[in-house]
């Protein structure tokens, strides 16, 4: 038989995930919540002790609890498995849950559990006293009572069934689609053990996949950006190259024309000190030529002091050299 204890606070969705389950697996629904407004519209002596307590927001006790379950139990002895909705929410329940599928010869298969945050359940539970009409859905007080008794008295339920391997706890916050398949892939992990599931596998598989691909996508949307901001840069880098060259390197019709200024200056100033050269040479020798003629003039005629032999061309040139030698000194001293 296929047992299973639909777990979680009020409000969690167990009623809307318990339809689907038994619709796939053929189980017996057994809801306390049901038991409990069917035994209170019966007006039965263990349906008005009930109804005492849900007004109050505080749980059924025990004992009241399971003489309900054990009646229901007793009227499907033909069914393949059963699925409890809100049982058990003690470990004393759990205990006496184990013992009353023992008698039967069966046992818990697994715990599912409908983990949901306590603002989304107070939503849930006070649109459902709008819709519904239930007392204890409409009154803030009485839902957030529920919830700190469900988080302080199920939490020991949760350890028992984990130290016998038969917890396990799904998302109750989404799609109803996508909450009933995750619980449906634990279901087949636990009645399929040879085959390891498929179903859980190719869960896990679509979201590798999904999550392989996201990244996938992100990594190409990375190297996109990455390439946009190397174009930008590599454009603003040539603009400014090209602003630089603009202002500082001149054209070559420029370049051309300096050169050939260059040139010339260097022409100029080449010619220019050899000319200078040949006019101071040129000016020595008509000097020197003046002054011998000067001093034949003065040699030619007779000198006391000079005696006969003396040649007359000798002393011309001495005397000229003397005459050029001063004209330097008194060059050098007018510099």
């Amino acid at each position: 038989m296929l047992n299973i204890v639909l777990f979680g606070p009020p409000g969690a969705g167990k009623g809307t995930q318990s339809e689907k389950l038994i619709a796939k697996y053929n189980l017996i629904h057994l809801s306390t919540g049901d038991i409990f407004r069917a035994n209170i519209k019966g007006e039965t002596e263990l349906g008005k002790l009930a109804k005492s307590y849900m007004d109050q927001g505080q749980l059924v006790p025990d004992s009241v609890t399971i003489s309900m379950l054990e009646a229901e139990v007793n009227k499907n002895n033909n069914a393949k498995g059963f699925i409890f909705d809100g049982f058990p929410r003690t470990q004393a329940q759990a205990v006496a849950l184990d013992n009353l599928l023992k008698s039967k010869k069966t046992s818990i298969t697994l715990m599912l559990a409908l983990e949901v945050q306590e603002e989304e359940l107070r939503k849930r539970l006070l649109l459902r006293g709008q819709n519904s009409g239930r007392p204890d859905d409409q009154n803030p007080e009485v839902i957030q009572k529920r919830i700190d008794v469900y988080n302080n008295e199920t939490a020991p339920v949760k350890d028992f069934y984990t130290s016998q391997g038969k917890y396990q706890g799904v998302y109750g916050i989404g799609e109803i689609e996508s909450i009933f398949k995750a619980l449906c892939a634990v279901i087949d992990s636990k009645i399929k053990p040879t085959t390891k599931n498929a179903s859980v596998k190719k869960v896990i598989s679509t979201t590798r996949t999904a999550a392989k691909k996201i990244a996938k996508k992100k990594k190409v949307m990375k190297k996109k950006a990455a390439k946009k901001v190397v174009k930008k840069s590599t454009k603003k880098k040539a603009v400014k190259k090209i602003a630089k060259n603009k202002t500082t390197k001149p054209t070559k019709k420029k370049v051309v024309k300096k050169n050939s200024k260059k040139a010339t200056k260097k022409v100029t100033k080449s010619v220019r000190p050899t000319g200078r050269k040949v006019a101071k040479k040129a000016t020595k020798k008509k000097v020197v030529k003046v002054a011998k003629k000067k001093v034949i003039k003065k040699v030619t005629k007779p000198n006391r002091t000079t005696s006969k032999k003396t040649a007359p061309k000798k002393l011309a040139k001495k005397q000229a050299k003397k005459i050029v030698a001063k004209k330097k000194v008194v060059k050098k001293k007018k510099k």
